[in-house]
């Protein structure tokens, strides 16, 4: 019975059954040597490999694109502020060299290289990502990120234009909706969800704190108090109720919070911001050049030079003797309040010298937030070193913390619903969950599937048969369940349509997915729907979460 189990569990995953035992990914947010001759060649990001023999990358998370772009020697690195190879190969995070991996098979675009053929595109997100997928080449190899699985076969696209403007610089990690880094990890059974949460650590301080990315649950130990959770909602800033990485919040307030204990709110009275959650961008906050205007007035400070060049492109520079010292404190109309210190949000000038070293100017502070006329307002990585998000791609939900900036981490697997009942109903296939990781599921109405060569798909087919009709005669229901949700999300190469997001946004309005039972610092209530009673999560504006 034992070997037969470790089939069913192989069969399984390779069926597109999700893996009861899979336990959530951490890959680091870190300071990373990209050339291997200089040791100050740092990038924060992710480090992976990708080739054979491996070459080292540095990755960025990216939340609304559905595929992984990796720079070659047509890197488009800004000529006007990044004078020569060395500091572009830096800021990129290393370049691939198809040519010197034996495993790189070269496609003529992304879909074609088996990946998601489409970026998602709204006003406001970057203006070459609407013609990014069309221009771009593809090609399939090797992918590991962080001593993680190897992904064979990883198709990942090689971009082809300027289409971001440079100042985000590293080879951008895709974990949108239709995310093909998570579908692979899903199907090669190494996640159970598509949920990824994020912490951007702490930097420029003497003792700094590593961020994270993690896959397929969270960091209870980063998380402090209630939580906010709201609807994912794709769509045009601009006369309509979402973002393109589907993340909105209403900033109520904006308060300086100066050492002798005074505040200083950014806002005239009965005024409110709404914003999108950008965790790649590389600044604090870009909102109207108003809220700039009344920064400097209220501290009686200005800038001395031209916005900044550097990492922090577009930076307010300020003489570091007499920069504002103190902290700023974002109020949501949710009611969560996310207070980020001076340090994270006005560091030393930072750039990347000639010879490709990472240089600081400590006689310069940065201020982290920048002017911007007619564009949507946004909160970048900076914000993230105070608050901790969560993405749900399953449940389409994001949600969000304060931030605990702790070195010590304890990962809570978070599942969707079709997961956690098909584990629930084959106790045979996984252990039963201890009380308290009982308590951290999250409830979604969306299954994820694969596709697998025939043969295998037979032997399994046959062996399943039998183990379920001695077993579980129920589970004969889930395939019926599983394939009634494929109808509405799959497409043949193993991504999610664009059906799903408007299925999963469908089902949050309608109130027809079950909701598990809370996070932590949540407050449930009774809600009935669909003949029970079960728990879901009350905003402040007394909607459903």
């Amino acid at each position: 019975m034992i070997p037969l189990l470790v089939f069913l569990s192989l069969a399984g995953t390779a069926l597109g059954l999700p893996n009861c035992d899979a336990e959530p990914l951490q890959l680091p947010l870190q300071d990373v040597q990209v050339l291997s001759d200089k040791k100050d060649s740092f990038m924060r990001g992710i480090p992976a490999q990708i080739g054979r023999p491996v070459q080292n990358i540095v990755l960025l998370p990216w939340a609304e694109l559905n595929n992984t772009w990796i720079y070659d020697s047509e890197a488009y690195c800004d000529k006007t502020i990044i004078w020569n190879d060395n500091i572009c190969r830096v800021r990129r995070g290393n370049l691939l060299k198809e040519e010197e991996s034996t495993t790189y098979i070269k496609a003529n675009n992304i879909g074609a290289a088996g990946g998601a053929p489409t970026e998602t595109y709204w006003d406001g997100s970057e203006l070459g990502l609407k013609s990014l997928a069309s221009s771009g080449l593809g090609g399939t190899d090797n992918f590991q990120v962080n001593g993680t699985q190897v992904l064979t076969g990883f198709p990942f696209g090689i971009p082809r234009l300027s289409w971001d403007h440079g100042y985000t610089m590293l080879h951008p990690l895709g974990l949108g909706s239709n995310s093909t880094y998570l579908n692979a990890l899903r199907d090669a059974g190494q996640l159970s969800s598509r949920i990824w949460s994020l912490f951007w650590g702490r930097m420029w301080v003497d003792e700094p704190v590593d961020g994270s990315l993690v896959l397929g649950g969270y960091d209870e130990n980063k998380v402090i108090g209630q939580n906010y959770t709201a609807p994912l909602n794709f769509g045009d800033f601009k006369g309509s109720s979402g973002c393109w990485t589907g993340m909105k919040v209403t900033i109520s307030d904006i308060k300086l919070n100066f050492r002798d204990g005074r505040d200083k709110s950014l806002f005239p009275p009965n005024t409110a911001l709404s914003c999108c959650l950008v965790p790649q961008r590389q600044l604090l906050l870009e909102a109207p050049f108003s809220y700039l205007e009344t920064f400097e007035n209220i501290t009686q400070t200005s800038p001395f030079d031209s916005p900044s060049y550097g990492l922090h492109w577009s930076a307010q520079l300020f003489d570091a003797k007499t920069a504002f010292d103190g902290d700023i404190t974002f109020s949501l109309s949710s009611g969560l309040e996310i207070r980020v210190p001076n340090s994270q949000y006005m560091p030393p000038f930072v750039d990347i010298e000639r010879n490709g070293s990472r240089i600081f100017k400590n006689e310069t502070r940065e201020l982290l937030i920048n002017g911007v006329d007619n564009q949507p307002a946004t909160l970048g990585r900076y914000f993230f070193t105070s608050a901790y998000l969560m993405v749900d791609h399953d449940a389409g939900t994001f949600t969000l913390w304060k931030a605990n900036p702790s070195k010590t981490s304890k990962l809570v697997k978070v599942t969707d619903l079709k997961t956690s009942t098909q584990c629930t109903n084959n106790p045979a296939a996984t252990e039963q969950p201890t009380e308290e990781a009982a308590a951290q599921p999250r409830a979604s109405g969306a299954v994820i599937g694969g596709s697998v060569a025939g043969g295998v798909v037979g032997l399994a087919l046959i062996v399943l048969a039998v183990f379920f009709f001695l077993r579980h005669k129920q589970r004969s229901n889930n395939v019926e369940d599983a394939s009634r949700a494929e109808s509405l999300g799959h497409s043949p190469g193993g991504y999610k349509s664009p059906v799903y997001a408007q299925a999963a946004k469908d089902n949050w309005q309608r109130g027809s997915y079950h909701v598990p039972q809370e996070l932590p610092g949540s407050n449930p209530v009774p809600f009935e729907f669909e003949g029970s009673t079960q728990s879901v999560y009350e905003m402040g504006d007394g909607q459903r979460k």
